[in-house]
């Protein structure tokens, strides 16, 4: 991933009413959250796990939330 330098230009990789990834010339991949336009700059592999991360999160969000012994995170 670069580090402060300034971007290229920009291929879309995906884009849908919630999110939309570009991949920069240098190489890093750009993720913005189009509801509040927060984008976050990483390379591939991280992109890899943090999508890793959030399917393993969204397999398990209609699972009923427990009432006790489970860790809570604020």
């Amino acid at each position: 991933m670069a580090g402060n330098k300034q971007c290229g230009e920009h291929t879309e990789l995906a884009s849908n009413s919630a999110v939309r990834v570009t991949r920069c010339t240098c190489g890093t991949v750009h993720v913005t959250m189009l509801q509040n336009g927060v984008t976050v700059r990483m390379s591939a592999d991280a992109l890899r796990n943090a999508w890793a991360g959030l399917k393993a999160a969204i397999d398990r969000m209609d699972e009923p939330v427990p009432s006790f012994g489970s860790s809570i995170i604020n």
